[in-house]
């Protein structure tokens, strides 16, 4: 009886030994995870970082907390080891593969909408100017043989200061009666001299 009394106590702290280790094992795997994902979130914060694939990002950060959580659980709630780590390197394995899809495909069918805008514009200036030149070259052509510039000039204008002045501008009463008001004033005005 005390044989057996004494094997129960060592069995019983062959237990707790045991989920002491387990426990032990445990946190040292989730500080491992914890590490490997921290790294992870480095590396697809630098894949993402270009313009191709930076709207990717938010849906890699999920995965990844999705695939953490995942780890966890199995490490929390699955007991046989061997068992762990396959569901361990299938989730690992699951969620490289699909972002690495996402982010292929994110890379290939990027398209720059502020690029493909400057070339619609382009296109769209160089067709305006073909337009103006060919409207600009019917233009002479049909003002070159209906008119003839310079008798229209000899005649219809003359050399008189009258046609020359605009008859619609007055002369200030200051400037009439001062011809050196505008010298004095521009003096006032625009003085440039360093005070």
């Amino acid at each position: 009886e005390a044989f057996e009394a004494k094997q129960a106590s060592m069995f019983v702290a062959l237990d707790k030994l045991f989920a002491l280790h387990n426990a032990m094992l445990l946190e040292s795997r989730v500080i491992k995870a914890f590490f490997i994902y921290f790294l992870s979130i480095f590396v697809i914060y630098m894949f993402t970082s270009t313009k191709q694939t930076y709207t990717i990002r938010p849906k890699l950060y999920t995965g990844l907390c999705i695939t953490l959580a995942l780890e966890v659980a199995s490490l929390r709630f699955v007991n046989d080891a061997e068992h762990r780590a396959w569901i361990i390197n299938l989730v690992r394995s699951l969620f490289a593969v699909l972002a690495s899809a996402q982010l292929l495909h994110a890379a290939f069918t990027y398209r720059d909408y502020e690029m493909l805008n400057h070339e619609i514009l382009l296109g769209l200036v160089d067709k305006v100017n073909n337009m103006h030149s060919k409207r600009e070259i019917s233009w002479e052509e049909d003002t070159e043989s209906e008119l003839d510039w310079n008798s229209w000039i000899d005649t219809d204008l003359t050399d008189d200061e009258d046609n020359l002045a605009d008859p619609d501008y007055k002369i200030p009463p200051q400037i009439k009666v001062n011809p050196g008001f505008t010298s004095s004033m521009a003096k006032r005005l625009y003085n440039l001299r360093p005070r």
